[in-house]
């Protein structure tokens, strides 16, 4: 027995499921040409927004490119150059909150992106947060940059060492120039920068040698020869530091803080007992002002009440200054005066609260060289 024949499609129903998927398409179609037609308008707008924000930025006008910004950023989140500038200007604002909140979650995006933990850095600089802040300028360091890596990672380095400056970190600053020594650029300005910031941190020969260095190519330079002089300084090579104010001042005439550099150096010399060739009389008229000037400082300091320690020593140095010392005895007593000046020092060093500036004070700083 044969099948019975099978009959056609119904031609109503394929008309209709055509009909059906050509909608469908059409509609497709549209809702995406509508979708990317809004998408642009986003990225115009937004794009707009970030132009007026910069431009309000560069004008100072900082909380309204803030307000601009963060219509940009709205209209497309996650967008990395909007989210830079709206940080910068948080940081601006000193909005420190809302900067890290924003750079938390640029950071968990990215963790290494160098530029956005060199701004992490800056904000908890600013709250006073330095351990932290160098452990983000550290990874910013040696981070990820799309842009001119090796001058973005010198730079980083120098902004933590001005940090580590401002914190008197002296031994962390030491560890940061190291390797900035090789990886900076050699320009002569830049070697300078180096140079001032290795007195800075305490090592003041390595300092003096790049002066060195920059003036064997250039006698003439008048920074240099400055740098060198506050090097030798530092190292209280007074005659060294004498030595080289003086060129610097005839290099550069009417400069009043190398005069007053040099002044300051000529009064140290004057004043110091111990420097080379004098004879025993003028050692002991020395070491005698010397005691004359502590004790002057330690009664001032110490009120009119003082302990009794600073009595007894302000006593015995009253005593010792009245004594006539005979001819022949002046280097034995510029010895026994000497010593009774570091005791005053000593004693100002523990009972005073401040103690003069060992930057300004020639007394303050022979006394600190005597002490070593």
């Amino acid at each position: 027995m044969s099948e019975p024949a099978r009959s056609p499609a119904n031609p109503s129903f394929l008309g209709t499921f055509a009909l059906v998927f050509v909608s469908a398409a059409g509609l497709f179609v549209i809702d995406t040409f509508l979708a990317r037609m809004e998408q642009a308008e986003s990225l115009a707008q937004a794009s707009r927004l970030l132009a007026q924000g910069q431009r309000l930025a560069k004008a100072g006008r900082v909380f309204e490119s803030i307000d601009r910004l963060r219509a940009a950023l709205a209209s497309v989140p996650g967008d990395m150059e909007t989210q830079v500038a709206l940080v910068q200007e948080l940081l601006a604002a000193n909005k420190l909150s809302d900067a890290k909140t924003l750079l938390t979650e640029m950071l968990a995006h990215d963790p290494t992106d160098g530029r956005t933990n060199l701004f992490m850095a800056r904000v908890l600089a600013k709250e006073g947060r330095t351990d932290a802040a160098i452990t983000y300028y550290h990874t910013a360091i040696y981070g990820k940059w799309s842009k001119d890596p090796e001058a973005n990672r010198v730079s980083a380095r120098f902004e933590l060492t001005d940090l580590l400056v401002r914190n008197d970190a002296k031994r962390e600053l030491l560890a940061e120039l190291l390797p900035l020594q090789d990886e900076a650029p050699a320009d002569v300005q830049t070697r300078m920068r180096i140079a001032h910031l290795f007195t800075l941190s305490g090592s003041p020969a390595r300092s003096a040698e790049i002066f060195r260095q920059i003036l064997r190519q250039d006698p003439q330079n008048a920074a240099a020869c400055t740098g060198l002089a506050e090097a030798q300084f530092a190292e209280k090579n007074f005659r060294g530091a004498q030595a080289e104010f003086a060129a610097a001042a005839r290099l550069k005439p009417g400069d009043e803080q190398i005069q007053k550099r040099l002044d300051l150096t000529n009064e140290i010399l004057d004043l110091d007992p111990t420097r080379r060739g004098l004879r025993a009389s003028e050692r002991y008229s020395r070491s005698a002002k010397l005691v004359n000037l502590a004790v002057e400082d330690l009664s001032r300091c110490a009120g009119s009440a003082p302990p009794e320690a600073i009595q007894k020593l302000t006593t015995d140095a009253a005593t010792a200054l009245k004594s006539k010392v005979r001819a022949g005895r002046e280097s034995e007593a510029a010895d026994d005066d000497l010593e009774l000046a570091e005791q005053l020092w000593q004693a100002r060093k523990k009972f005073c609260h401040e103690t003069p500036s060992a930057s300004a004070d020639p007394m303050a700083l022979v006394l600190d060289k005597l002490a070593q």
